[in-house]
């Protein structure tokens, strides 16, 4: 009996080494995540050596000058894991060693199932939606596809030359991937360009606005004539607040009516009505004028009459006060 425990448990220990082995081997030799050299991948020799170049040279030509990478794997199968799930493993290694770019985007080729899937990092999405990947590998990549796979099921059929339709069929899948990698760095480099283009415009205008905004700067000279200006008018109004009645000194009303227009070669006729409101005092001038051009440019002539005017009054209030007092 003991024989018999001692027989099942190395059985069942040998099975379960053997099944182990067996899934370790599928995991990690056969099928297991690759690690991504450059910008091509071709694990099936598919691709001729130019077809290759040409590839890699979009790819590193799009990374310099928007710091996003296109990443194209050619697998002849993903066994254990489906096409979608591979991808997107090999989308977060690939981000997770190279932290320095914009974006990743990977294409995955599974010749077994004659799959093409697509994953675009978060980062990319912002430039090169999924939607557009898909277009892309529905208008460029996968009717070279098929295009290659009905070549080669006419050589099986008709039995040809297998070298000449399997280079065919090469041929077919190389171009197809160089155009479906060529669209995807066009449209990634125009919406990068529309982008830019568009921060440009933002940053110019921004300037253009704080140039707007800010505060008017004036010289010296402007402070120093509008001080001179602001005194000038300070002083008239108070020659002119000083005027008061000769018998209450209540302040006097003062009124001009224009008789006649000044010319150039006639002088013209202004009354001036003097009057106090409170003791109801009336006094009535006729003063000649004459033409000026413009106020600002007989500014001395027109302050040399105001202090006319007022000395006159004064000597008007005077001889008034001394007809009074001798009355």
């Amino acid at each position: 009996m003991q024989k018999l425990y001692k027989f099942l448990l190395i059985t069942f220990a040998t099975l379960a080494l053997v099944l182990g082995g067996y899934v370790y081997y599928l995991i990690t030799y056969e099928t297991g995540i690759i690690k991504i050299n450059g910008f091509v991948n071709d694990y099936t020799q598919k691709l001729s050596p130019e077809f290759q170049s040409s590839i890699q040279k979009v790819a590193q030509e799009l990374s310099e000058k928007t710091k996003i990478d296109i990443v194209s794997v050619i697998l002849n199968n993903t066994r254990p894991y489906d096409t979608s799930e591979y991808a997107s493993r090999l989308l977060k290694n690939y981000e997770s060693a190279h932290t320095e770019i914009a974006g990743t985007i990977i294409i995955l080729i599974n010749l077994e199932k004659g799959v093409i899937n697509l994953d675009v990092s978060p980062r990319a999405q912002f430039v090169f939606p999924l939607a557009e990947g898909q277009k892309i590998i529905e208008e460029f990549i996968i009717p070279m596809f098929n295009e290659a796979n009905k070549i080669f099921g006419e050589h099986i059929s008709k039995k040809g030359t297998a070298v000449e339709a399997l280079g065919k069929a090469n041929e077919l899948i190389g171009r197809g991937v160089l155009d479906g990698v060529t669209a995807i760095a066009k449209k990634i480099h125009d919406e990068d360009t529309k982008q830019k283009f568009t921060e440009e415009m933002i940053k110019l205008r921004k300037q253009e606005d704080e140039r707007n905004n800010k505060k008017i700067s004036f010289s010296p000279l402007f402070y120093i004539g509008l001080i001179i200006i602001i005194m000038v008018i300070l002083l008239i109004r108070k020659i002119q607040g000083k005027l008061s009645c000769p018998k209450c000194y209540h302040h006097l009303k003062i009124t001009e009516e224009t008789i006649e227009i000044p010319e150039n070669d006639k002088p013209g006729l202004v009354i001036e009505v003097v009057q106090c409101n409170h003791c109801g005092y009336y006094n009535m001038t006729r003063i000649v004028t004459y033409a000026r051009s413009f106020y600002l440019s007989h500014l001395y002539e027109v302050l040399i009459d105001i202090v006319k005017n007022y000395y006159r009054r004064k000597k008007r209030e005077y001889r008034k006060k001394n007809y009074d007092d001798d009355k």
